[in-house]
């Protein structure tokens, strides 16, 4: 009888504890993400409807509704989709020279976040005083202007990069970026890189972090002044200071799927945290019953939600068209905009694919992909070999991991033609180390104590319940010359030029007295 009254009181004690309490009480949470990029948005979402499952208010400002059942926690407030305005064709852009490239899709991201802040649906909801909000995430990307959202609500505050972060990110959120050894993803570098290679890479480096500081630096904090209206917007702290208020950065990033770095402890690797497995009665019977009956198995070919395969040239559709007509496996194409002449019957196009389960299937042998981050985490997460055509930011970065690693191949569209890609194709079906090679990189990539997941779930409570991260990076309070120690190179140097000037003046008096004594002997 003692030993049952005890179990009840000590259920009773922990359940009234503060630890549980904090868990279990539900939070307000706001996830601000009006900007229209799908891919980005399809990566993050998973984790504001899993918060929502656990039990918290998620309040989602977003153009993209969630497919499905979606928890009565999670609050969706729609903003128009604003359309990036793109400054270069996708299919002309892999022919621009890397700090162009650069500094376009800075500028293009730039305009689309000022574009998402002048909008009615998203000033009403932030001139809503009623609004309250123990936490705020955002995405952090190329713009800084969206960090005014922690001093609005007066919260923590929690970045989120859809992929490997840049150095302008990296500078802002202390983490290492040295040259020597982390590629910029701006170029196809590994980490392992000839002194040509090192010099370029530190020239880009450097690049980034002037044309950031010097332009786009100015053009946030003039979005910062100019496009909030909020109460108390005026009170608003500057961009350095808003940087270092950040609590938390999720990065979608693993050593498994990209080049090993450091991070300091406030940065949490979270890559797969939106692969969750599709059940088969979520897909179409027909489709279903398509990937089942492939006997010699399935191609799954798609460039993503940015880039269009209908916006190919002529010539390039016609090599697929013909490469894939020789093959015995069932090819899935995604094409955005209307049909291909003459057609193989082994080919299945359409405008959306259910890629997460193609790519689990057991009967998928082959990715054909433009090499974004995601495709890779996704292919990677099922040992399924790829091959990549690049055209922009991260890919040319993501696809020099993959053919490094042995998992895939990469092919430029300038050296397109028929017999390269049914090389490709054929090493990739028949050659069993680029299978074997994506296994092992899978099960590197699963092999964790907690899921990507629960860990960022974890990440995001712990700063809930213990508010500012005292762990931070003391790096994100240092301005840039006493990040690169420049203050002390130049006391080092002052201090060895003064002594050298110091000696040189002695060993001259000395001499001088030398020989008037020399002389008074004579």
């Amino acid at each position: 009888m003692f030993y049952q009254i005890s179990i009840i009181v000590g259920i009773f004690l922990i359940a009234s504890s503060d630890v549980v309490r904090s868990v279990t009480t539900g939070a307000n949470i706001l996830a601000f993400f009006p900007l229209p990029v799908y891919s980005h948005f399809s990566g993050f979402n998973p984790l504001f409807l899993e918060l929502a499952n656990r039990g918290h208010r998620v309040t989602v400002v977003s153009p993209y509704y969630p497919k499905g059942d979606v928890p009565t926690t999670y609050h969706h407030v729609p903003v128009p989709n604003v359309k990036i305005k793109r400054i270069i064709n996708p299919m002309d852009i892999r022919n621009t020279y890397r700090v162009s490239n650069m500094i376009n899709v800075q500028r293009a991201m730039s305009k689309t976040v000022e574009r998402t802040l002048v909008l009615n649906e998203v000033r009403e909801f932030l001139n809503n005083t009623r609004n309250s909000f123990d936490l705020v995430l955002i995405e952090c990307w190329y713009s800084d202007a969206y960090l005014a959202l922690g001093h609005r609500y007066s919260a923590p505050l929690v970045c989120m990069s859809p992929m490997t972060p840049p150095v302008m990110l990296s500078q802002s959120l202390g983490m290492p970026n040295h040259p020597a050894y982390v590629p910029s993803f701006w170029l196809r570098y590994s980490d392992s890189m000839s002194f040509s290679e090192r010099l370029y890479n530190t020239a880009i480096a450097a690049a980034e972090l002037i044309v950031s500081n010097v332009i786009f630096r100015y053009m946030d904090q003039q979005m910062l002044f100019k496009l909030y209206t909020y109460p108390g917007h005026q009170n608003c702290p500057p961009l350095d200071e808003l940087r270092r208020s950040v609590q938390l950065t999720l990065v979608n990033g693993h050593y498994s799927v990209s080049y090993s770095r450091p991070y300091p402890s406030n940065v949490v690797q979270v890559a797969g945290m939106h692969v969750q497995s599709k059940t088969s009665t979520s897909v179409d019977r027909k489709f279903k019953a398509l990937l089942d009956g492939a006997n010699h198995g399935v191609i799954y070919f798609s460039f993503g939600s940015n880039i269009n395969l209908s916006d190919l040239p002529e010539r390039y559709v016609r090599v697929f068209v013909e490469s894939f007509r020789k093959l015995k496996q069932i090819v899935l194409w995604k094409w955005e905009n209307g049909t291909i002449a003459n057609l193989p019957d082994n080919v299945y196009i359409d405008k959306w694919f259910p890629q997460k389960y193609i790519l689990s299937h057991k009967n998928c042998k082959l990715f054909i992909t433009h090499g974004g981050y995601h495709s890779l985490v996704e292919a990677l997460h099922t040992g399924l070999p790829l091959i990549g055509f690049p055209f922009y930011t991260d890919q040319y970065y993501n696809m020099r991991f993959v053919v490094k690693n042995g998992f895939g191949i990469e092919i430029s569209l300038d050296s397109l033609n028929l017999k390269v890609l049914d090389d490709a194709i054929e090493k990739i079906l028949y050659d069993v180390s680029y299978k074997n090679n994506a296994q092992r990189a899978s099960n590197i990539f699963l092999d964790i104590p907690v899921s990507a997941m629960d860990t960022a779930v974890y990440s995001v409570e712990y700063l809930i319940r213990n508010g500012v991260d005292h762990n931070a990076a003391m790096s994100m309070s240092l301005s840039w010359y006493q990040y690169f120690v420049t203050d002390v190179m130049i006391f080092i140097g002052a201090n060895l030029a003064l002594i050298t000037f110091i000696l040189y003046k002695s060993i001259g008096y000395l001499r001088k007295i030398i020989n008037v004594k020399d002389k008074k002997s004579k």
